[in-house]
């Protein structure tokens, strides 16, 4: 009975005894995945990943699913190379690199070429958000809240961190209502999906499986390859 009374104190004494650990608010929540984020953007350099981009048009409340595989490569402060190659359900390959933008359509053996100018800019920063972007560069151009965390399945389940980006110039905002991240709780911060909200109520959300980083690429691994005899044409031109 002395023994029972005995181990009873001491579960008591240790439970109150036990350190009682604060809930993290949430400035203390953004503070830490900014913090990840920047040494995590320090370090970027290559990515490749397998992806399902879904377009949802809210005029007619209708998705549009395709997937295939990314690769992209940091280049330059600021700016990244990178190739999509799109399986299904219709196969193109859309490359970007230097400002300009192109895409090959194998059935119609035409590859479209633009010359972005200075929207190539913008194209490479929204490509480098999460991947070679730090969180305090995102702070300057964003508001950013943190969200409820969710439980993602990629393809097993994986505890994210749900993170809320507002542009906060007029000008970004003809364009992007809002961004969210979905950021792995532990490990390396690299989003396994991101979605982009038009003010129209259009978005793309982009989901990535596989995902590698940092790893060497061959040399031709971000090349646009095309048989002989494909027209090219300049849109706009």
């Amino acid at each position: 009975m002395r023994s029972r009374a005995l181990t009873t104190l001491l579960f008591l004494v240790s439970a109150f005894a036990a350190p009682v650990t604060p809930p993290v608010t949430p400035k203390e929540a953004l503070q830490a995945i900014q913090a990840r984020m920047d040494k995590a953007a320090s370090e970027f350099k290559t990515m490749t990943a397998n992806v399902t981009n879904l377009t949802h048009t809210d005029v007619i409340n209708e998705n549009s699913i395709e997937s295939g595989t990314v690769t992209m490569k940091k280049v330059a402060a600021g700016e990244v190379q990178g190739l999509i190659n799109f399986l299904n359900p219709d196969k193109r390959t859309v490359a970007f690199e230097k400002r300009r933008l192109r895409i090959y359509y194998p059935k119609l053996k035409t590859v479209q070429e633009w010359d972005l100018g200075k929207h190539g800019e913008q194209l490479d920063q929204f490509l480098m958000i999460g991947f070679g972007t730090s969180g305090t560069s995102l702070a300057k151009d964003y508001d950013m809240t943190v969200l409820p965390t969710e439980t993602l399945k990629n393809p097993e389940a994986v505890q994210t961190i749900r993170l809320r980006l507002v542009p906060k110039t007029g000008e970004a905002r003809d364009y992007v209502k809002q961004l969210e991240l979905w950021i792995p709780e532990t490990g390396d911060p690299y989003p396994i999906r991101e979605k982009i909200s038009a003010p129209s109520g259009d978005y793309r959300q982009v989901t990535y499986t596989n995902l590698r980083t940092n790893i060497p690429l061959p040399p031709d691994a971000l090349q646009l390859r095309t048989p002989d005899g494909v027209v090219t044409e300049h849109p706009g031109k």
